[in-house]
């Protein structure tokens, strides 16, 4: 008898110690996986594609990092910058057409620059960017739950 309680009182422990991961998973990503990959996307990106990346509970003790960033069209540009562009001319659409007469964008010096026609030399591929960001930041992350599951069985007998 004394062998099945011992197994019960295991198989509950190790219950406890999964729905305190579960708990606080989203947290501990946030503080090991996101805001440092956030921190370098504003680095070597931007600003506005850092704060468009995310965590998604995707299930028990799961999470991904998701990285949506949309132009003002809808436009998947988070697919354009992890994939890169060819050079494409852009056009301004005209008022007509539900754009405006001519581009806008700030030039390397903080000056508005306007444009009817660009020729866009297209952009720099970052393949893999989220996949490396990932396994880059994924041990801080197991090596985290460690310590903090370690903690709480230590302060509160989970």
């Amino acid at each position: 008898m004394s062998l099945d309680l011992t197994k019960q009182r295991l198989t509950s422990a190790t219950e406890r110690v999964e729905r305190y991961i579960d708990d606080n998973i989203i947290v501990w990503a946030t503080e090991t996986v996101l805001l440092p990959a956030q921190s370098n996307l504003e680095t070597s990106i931007s600003q506005r594609a850092a704060q468009a990346l995310s965590l998604e509970k995707t299930g028990f003790m799961k999470f991904d990092l998701v990285w949506d960033l949309r132009g003002d069209n809808g436009e998947p540009l988070h697919f354009f910058l992890e994939f890169g562009t060819r050079p494409h001319v852009i056009k301004a659409k005209g008022k007509e057409h539900g754009g405006a007469n001519a581009l806008h964008w700030t030039g390397p010096s903080g000056e508005g620059v306007f444009a009817k026609i660009v020729n866009h030399p297209g952009s720099k591929k970052h393949v893999g960017l989220i996949q490396r960001i990932k396994e880059e930041r994924i041990p801080a992350l197991e090596a985290k739950i460690v310590s903090e599951t370690q903690n709480k069985m230590e302060t509160d007998s989970l």
